[in-house]
């Protein structure tokens, strides 16, 4: 179906709902009388005499989608060419009202007692809910066309919902900057919820590796969380349709594995961000520090707000990373481990350095004892609010020792911890 051909259906269907729709979509079906009618007029479209082709024309054209079904066939079958021509060109219009007919029993069934052929719905419902907030996000979801065309390419399979994907983040974007027409400047549009949330939800239902990147490599869904229809619905709860849209936003998160998603979600979802609130948060900051092909800061600052969110918790996960050469950053120092007067020292700081400072912070040892070096005036970091790239060690057999330091830290902790008490073994005599 065209952009266009959904536009008029949006239009006309859902800003003013059809009467007399009921909601049980078996109501639709078309009746026997109305099929014959259609192949009846349908063979006339072959027919040697062109004002009797056209009446017909015309005649299936006012059937609508009661039609339908026979322009399919017709359409893909018929031996006559000019037959599979017009019919052709009547599915359109067969479709847009099939499809208005189909939202308009939707919008009749308030209960949700009944299940749609309908764009998306089926995946929605799974993923969002069936209740009235889900069904009230899912109806002004619908209004939109270039939302109904991602849809129903959604469910044509993940090859032409991925492309139908980049295609809308690519458009929303656009709409978003100020653009230059002819010296005279546009103003940004920007994103309505019910967008945002169509979007997001088609990337939940579309693995990220079937999504081109195209022309505009740096675009990706994690760009529009924070914009104002969105912030709005994750910060006040008030907020049209605010509880559907964060369900949807929770399986978003949980389905983030893209690394251009990934290394801009790891600046909104600290313990200040819009999203630190969602349970998905933590495995997602997890996800960005070991997901191969995230860049190097990304990790270091996911590692940041986990550490500073669960402290003593994170000390397991951060144990597996000692052995992770990711670069984090490099550190310039004036005048440190041996530099001249005046001179600037470079020092890398690297992914196993990072959780190794957060280890010795978390468990009250000194980083200056296991070869950190810090800028000139600074002392030790707060365990709260440890970060990187204030930090480093200044020689590859600095940070060596530093480590197996730390190895004969944990050998000690480990022999120092009293053994566990034998099992009682329930068949020993007496017993």
């Amino acid at each position: 179906m065209t952009r266009t051909a959904l536009a008029l259906l949006t239009a006309g269907l859902l800003a003013a709902p059809a009467l007399g729709a009921t909601p049980d979509p078996k109501d639709l079906v078309v009746p026997a009388s109305e099929l014959s009618k259609a192949r009846d007029l349908v063979r006339k479209l072959g027919s040697e005499f062109y004002r009797e082709r056209e009446e017909a024309f015309l005649e299936l054209g006012k059937m609508g989608r009661l039609a339908r079904p026979v322009l399919l066939e017709a359409a893909a079958a018929d031996a006559d060419p000019e037959v599979r021509f017009r019919t052709a060109r009547l599915l359109p219009k067969a479709g847009a009202d099939e499809l208005a007919a189909r939202l308009a029993t939707y919008l009749a069934d308030t209960e949700g007692k009944f299940d749609h052929d309908l764009p998306g719905l089926k995946q929605f419902r799974t993923l969002v809910g069936r209740d009235e907030k889900a069904r009230a996000l899912f109806v002004e979801v619908v209004k939109s066309p270039y939302n109904l065309e991602m849809l129903q390419a959604v469910d044509r399979g993940p090859t032409e919902g991925g492309r139908a994907i980049s295609d809308r983040r690519n458009l929303l974007w656009n709409k978003m900057q100020h653009r230059n027409f002819n010296g005279r400047m546009s103003p940004p549009q920007q994103a309505t919820l019910p967008d945002l949330a169509c979007l997001f939800f088609a990337e939940t239902v579309v693995p990220s590796k079937e999504v081109p990147r195209g022309m505009f490599n740096h675009v990706t869904g994690a760009m529009f969380v924070q914009q104002p229809a969105s912030m709005s619905a994750l910060t006040n709860t008030s907020a049209p349709h605010a509880e559907a849209y964060k369900r949807i936003v929770g399986q978003w998160l949980e389905s983030r594995d893209d690394p251009n998603d990934l290394n801009q979600l790891a600046h909104v979802v600290g313990p200040q961000g819009p999203l630190r609130n969602f349970p998905q948060s933590l495995p997602l900051l997890r996800r960005i520090v070991t997901t191969e092909g995230v860049y190097g800061y990304a990790k270091g600052q996911a590692l940041m707000f986990l550490t500073q969110q669960r402290g003593k918790e994170e000390v397991p996960f951060l144990a597996t990373l000692l052995g992770n050469d990711t670069l984090v950053t490099s550190v310039w120092f004036g005048n440190v481990a041996g530099g001249k007067p005046g001179q600037n020292v470079q020092h890398q700081c690297l992914l196993r350095d990072v959780a190794l400072a957060m280890l010795l912070t978390q468990t009250g040892q000194k980083m200056r004892d296991y070869g950190y070096v810090f800028p000139q005036g600074q002392g030790e970091p707060n365990p709260q609010s440890i970060g990187y790239g204030n930090y480093a060690f200044p020689t590859d057999e600095a940070r060596a020792a530093g480590m197996v330091r730390f190895g004969f830290w944990k050998l000690k902790q480990s022999l120092a911890e009293p053994a566990p008490a034998p099992a009682k073994d329930k068949d020993a005599p007496g017993k």
